[in-house]
């Protein structure tokens, strides 16, 4: 999930900006409240759905004004640097509204709030598949022509190509459905209708407090489909009243709050072809969660399974067809939690994967093996670890047979940067050539990736790179350039807490006695706090913790020291 970075440089600039234009001869608009909270905002609309082809040779995204009222697919050649129109305005209209139109808000919420995906590419690179509010459409590329796919009142939701191109799978009424490509009967796969039971959806604690975007997964030969059940009978419902309307309305949400229920959840195998589900038991514990899964290869499964504290995380490995499962690895942080990540990456020797974890006090990557005719036969191995030092590893981008592309914080623990290391732990290297916060989408190749920055002095940029080689700008927008900025102070600073426990603290300040926030963290845990200053110099307080686990108390200051931008 790619975060929104716009609010966060026009926040930063208006606290700024406002004395400085009214002196700049070269500025040409002023700087509003208008400006700022208009559609667009100060940097204007930024590509949308950026999505990478699979085949690596294009990336696409959906460039729309800042009204949303005319908008194209568009997509870059990543050889040549060519940009064209792939579709056409009027197609899109009719294929992927935008959705800032939805007239149900809290269906807007999700969609917006989850980067919800409004196109997908087939595996051939020649189609794509569109979800026009629920309803899909099949786009042929070369004839530039639409054929709809689904036609039922009921939305079909999270659609998925089979890895061989052959079938679509989706979502519709908490079931799990099955469509060839070639005709238009789907298959439905699960028949519940308790609407407590979800199959491959996505429940309100799965999504919000686990990032969990989908809950089922095609296996790499297209025969079956492992799919995660939630029975949310026992979670307490919440209203959620909707006043907007003449008339409100009123919905009911399942969400547990501390202490309650969760979801009793299992995870299943069928076949794409249909027939009864092989059930998998990971644990003889119900409460518990299963934040990430996916496919070793074909036959077997892998597992992650997150105790209700949040302190131990065990990785399995599963026998597909028995359904027997194999504690692989066990990431424990007592006193503490263990952060659910999408950095588990399985290499394509399909002997080795890749894991991130906290054991040395840093966030760092770690190289593990295991038997490949056998995967079950024993635990996974601690080769190496791949990279080491005072910086946090922020989430790991992609791999390919050579190398790990992450993005960390090496240097400047307030800058996001793109890095590389090579699997045998040589050749770390740091490829994002700018300052600033860097969020990359890579090709399945990891030959190209699309860069989506922004600093703290520049609005946000996007940019397609070669690995390793140029970069060459995508967008950017240049109304800001019409306004002149004062630019703010960065505030730093160092904390010592409690025995083996430190925090940094990153902040911006502009005038004496502002609240700021300030990310810290510890080896006892990790926390968020609001900060108050009456000046450089002076101590700052920590007034709430931002997690559940909060660090040891203790009182300390911060000497805190004025740095230039």
């Amino acid at each position: 999930m790619k975060p929104a970075l716009a609010p966060f440089v026009a926040v930063a600039l208006l606290l700024s900006a406002s004395t400085a234009f009214a002196q700049d001869a070269r500025a040409t608009k002023p700087l509003t409240l208008d400006a700022i909270f208009t559609e667009g905002g100060l940097t204007g609309r930024g590509p949308e759905n950026i999505q990478w082809s699979p085949d690596g040779k294009r990336v696409s995204f959906v460039q729309r004004d800042d009204q949303g009222e005319h908008g194209e697919l568009w997509y870059v050649d990543a050889t040549t640097g060519e940009k064209k129109v792939l579709v056409s305005e009027a197609n899109l209209a009719r294929l992927a509204p935008d959705a800032n139109k939805i007239k149900d808000e809290r269906e807007k919420e999700r969609v917006l709030r989850y980067h919800v995906g409004a196109y997908f590419w087939a595996p051939d690179s020649k189609h794509l598949l569109f979800d026009a509010n629920g309803q899909l459409w099949l786009y042929l590329i070369e004839s530039n022509t639409a054929v709809q796919f689904t036609s039922s009142p009921d939305s079909s939701e999270d659609p998925k190509f089979s890895p061989d191109g052959n079938h679509v799978a989706f979502l519709r009424k908490h079931n799990l459905y099955v469509q060839q490509v070639a005709e238009g009967t789907p298959r439905q796969l699960t028949n519940d209708t308790d609407e407590n039971i979800l199959n491959g959806e996505v429940d309100w604690v799965y999504s919000e407090e686990l990032s969990v975007r989908s809950n089922y997964f095609w296996s790499p030969d297209s025969k079956e489909i492992a799919y995660l059940q939630m029975d949310e009978k026992l979670v307490p419902t919440y209203p959620i009243t909707d006043w907007l309307p003449t008339h409100p309305k009123v919905d009911q949400e399942k969400y547990p709050k501390a202490g309650d229920p969760n979801p009793v959840v299992r995870l299943g195998v069928i076949s794409a072809k249909g027939g009864k589900p092989k059930w998998i038991t990971l644990t003889k514990d119900t409460d518990t969660y299963v934040p990430r899964f996916g496919w070793v290869r074909e036959g077997v499964l892998w597992a992650q399974v997150l105790n209700r504290a949040q302190d131990t995380m065990d990785i399995y490995f599963i026998d597909a067809k028995s359904g027997h499962p194999r504690k692989m690895l066990t990431e424990s942080m007592p006193n503490a939690w263990v952060n659910v990540t999408d950095d588990f990456k399985i290499l394509s020797s399909g002997d080795r994967f890749v894991w991130s974890s906290w054991r040395d006090g840093h966030t760092h990557l770690y190289l593990y093996s295991f038997d490949k005719k056998d995967p079950l036969s024993s635990d996974a191995k601690l080769e190496r670890q791949l990279e080491q030092g005072d910086y946090e590893v922020l989430g790991v981008e992609a791999v390919d047979s050579n190398a790990v592309y992450f993005t960390a914080n090496a240097g400047d623990y307030h800058q996001q940067g793109v890095y590389t290391v090579k699997l045998d732990g040589t050749g770390f290297q740091h490829l994002s050539r700018e300052g600033g916060s860097h969020h990359p989408t890579f090709a399945e190749d990891a030959k190209h990736y699309v860069d989506h920055a922004s600093a703290v002095t520049n609005p946000p940029w996007l940019s397609m790179c070669a690995t390793g080689g140029a970069c060459s700008e995508i967008w950017t927008h240049a109304a800001w350039m019409a306004m002149v900025w004062s630019l703010p102070s960065i505030l730093t600073s160092k904390l010592t807490m409690a025995p083996r426990s430190t925090a940094n603290c990153c902040c911006l300040q502009t005038r004496p006695r502002e609240r700021f926030r300030c990310s810290s963290k510890s080896m006892a845990g990790r926390r968020r706090s609001w900060c108050a200053t009456s000046g450089a110099g002076r101590p700052c307080s920590s007034t709430r913790s931002w997690r559940r686990k909060a660090l040891p108390s203790s009182r300390s200051t911060i000497a805190v020291r004025r740095t230039a931008a």
